[in-house]
């Protein structure tokens, strides 16, 4: 497929890491819906060997693989599993980030998995993994659930439009692959979601329309949902087509859309990564601050009220008139539909 051989060009002008040492940790708040409050988070990101589907292509936004080192085993992710428990202060919710999937055994070894578990879930009250559905089996999570009051499994679905997550993002699941795995471990874990806000090959208004078909789609499946807005990665086909200017990350404006339309009963949050950035999603830069503070209030009360008032920009009138002239500005050949712009592109 023209789609994987471009992804993995992409990935040749971009090498793995080398080092072996703990990727980075932080510390924050989010809302904690159990409790429909604030609770302190502890987040860190092992270095890992990485994602496996990174090895065979990958998906066409992710750069994480950079991040990542072959070479990596049982006794690195050991001594920086030592380094992070240092580094926690008994936080309420823990995020546990491998720039791949947790349950992949190739990735973390499930007795080392085991061990992280249990170190942190004897203070922590929720402990959140990742995994593609390939590697989440039901026996394994329930005996993982074990460990910690309340295990939370994220999945990074992106769209639950099948065409969009073969043929834009090189997902290498189905949406029905993603309900299964979701569906078979609900009543041991429960399920975040991710959806990526503007796959590679959408137009502004169509990335609104598709996030919105999504979340109503899911919010009977999974029990949060993480919008993540496109952050343009290093060694990614999508950065390829930023440079070309066949790309441009959502608006801010398009989030507060998608937020203030959608219809779900389960909460829905933003991840904070890139946005105001060049390479994330943004506005016209006087009035990002205002916005990202909006979205921000939402993320901590579930409020769309928050909203009121929205900064009186020139950017949001522009915003519109963009979305009526995008299909003109950005494509290669017809511009009818999304099958037209990606086979006139690959």
């Amino acid at each position: 497929m023209r789609l994987k051989k471009e992804i993995k060009e992409a990935h040749r002008n971009t090498s793995r890491s080398e080092k072996k040492d703990l990727i980075t940790t932080w510390t924050g708040q989010e809302f904690y819906p159990d409790k429909d409050e604030l609770a302190d988070v502890f987040a860190l990101i092992f270095r890992t060997r990485g994602c496996s589907w990174s090895y065979e292509s990958g998906c066409s936004m992710c750069g994480y693989y950079t991040q990542t080192n072959p070479e990596i085993g049982k006794k690195e992710l050991e001594i920086q599993l030592e380094e992070a428990i240092k580094k926690y202060e008994d936080q309420e919710i823990v995020k546990i980030y491998t720039s791949g999937s947790f349950f992949d055994s190739q990735e973390m070894p499930d007795e080392l998995a085991e061990k992280i578990l249990e170190r942190f879930g004897a203070k922590a009250e929720k402990i959140i993994v990742e995994s593609r559905p390939e590697y989440i089996e039901q026996k394994r999570v329930e005996d993982y659930s074990r460990y910690v009051n309340t295990l939370e499994v994220a999945i990074g679905l992106e769209s639950a439009d099948d065409f969009i997550l073969k043929n834009c993002i090189n997902k290498g699941f189905t949406y029905d692959d993603y309900r299964k795995s979701a569906e078979k471990i609900s009543d041991y874990a429960s399920i975040r979601t991710y959806l990526l806000m503007k796959p590679p090959f959408l137009l502004e208004k169509e990335a609104i329309e598709e996030m919105i078909r999504s979340i109503e789609k899911i919010s009977e499946i999974t029990d949060i949902i993480s919008i993540n807005p496109v952050n343009v990665q290093n060694g990614t086909l999508l950065e390829k087509l930023w440079h070309e200017g066949t790309y441009r990350p959502p608006r801010l404006w398009s989030i507060i859309e998608v937020l203030s339309r959608a219809e779900s009963e389960k909460p829905i949050v933003v991840s904070q990564a890139g946005l105001g950035s060049d390479r994330g999603a943004h506005n016209c830069g006087e009035c990002d601050e205002v916005v990202l503070e909006k979205i921000e209030n939402y993320n901590k009360t579930q409020n769309e009220s928050k909203f009121d008032p929205l900064p009186d920009c020139g950017c949001r009138e522009r915003w519109k008139k963009e979305m009526k002239i995008e299909p003109f500005l950005f494509f290669r050949g017809s511009t009818r539909t999304l099958r037209d712009r990606y086979t006139g592109y690959l």
